[in-house]
């Protein structure tokens, strides 16, 4: 009785010490064009997610056209996916997969093999779209650990993952809705 007491006061402590990593993307260098992720960025390798400044965001010959969802976070420099460069009318396809995003760990000097994500704060990104939505699948060295869907709005929220009971993962994959997009604020990861 004593040893399961003290285990799990041991549990309780540990859990209270750990402490969880804020990432979001004011870091980077402010840029009114879309740009892919930096390798390594916060010890991570970003695929298929660009950074941008929405105030500054030139999508097409001078034209400022972001969508809701670019504007209505807590900060002012934000990652995305998806979004028109998946749209046929931009030579792009909506095929479900064909824009999805990933984040997985990275490569070389503090690079992290494997991370154990929390919540991310997320919005849709083009309003036009209709009801958008972003699935995120959690893997571990290429094992699916569980897949969560969660319905995006214009203004955004917190959603936060139920991957931490499962253990670290070493690959995020975030499909939007066919056609959809999300932006990303903020991901939260424990140490």
């Amino acid at each position: 009785m004593k040893y399961a007491t003290l285990f799990a006061i041991a549990c309780v402590g540990l859990a209270l010490t750990a402490s969880a990593q804020m990432i979001d993307f004011t870091n980077l260098s402010a840029t009114a064009t879309p740009t892919s992720m930096p390798e390594n960025y916060a010890g991570l390798s970003w695929s298929g997610i660009d950074y941008v400044s929405p105030m500054m965001y030139d999508y097409c010959n001078g034209t400022r056209e972001f969508g809701a969802g670019f504007m209505h976070g807590p900060e002012a420099m934000i990652a995305f996916g998806g979004g028109p460069m998946c749209y046929k009318t931009h030579g792009g396809t909506t095929a479900k997969n064909i824009c999805s995003a990933a984040i997985s760990g990275g490569i070389g000097m503090g690079a992290r093999a494997e991370f154990l994500p929390v919540s991310v704060i997320m919005a849709a990104g083009w309003e036009g779209d209709g009801p958008q939505s972003v699935t995120v699948q959690a893997y571990h060295d290429g094992n699916l650990m569980g897949s969560q869907k969660f319905d995006l709005g214009m203004a955004a929220e917190k959603l936060t993952f139920a991957f931490p009971n499962w253990g670290p993962v070493t690959e995020l994959k975030f499909i939007p809705s066919p056609g959809g997009s999300f932006v990303m604020y903020v991901l939260m990861m424990q140490d």
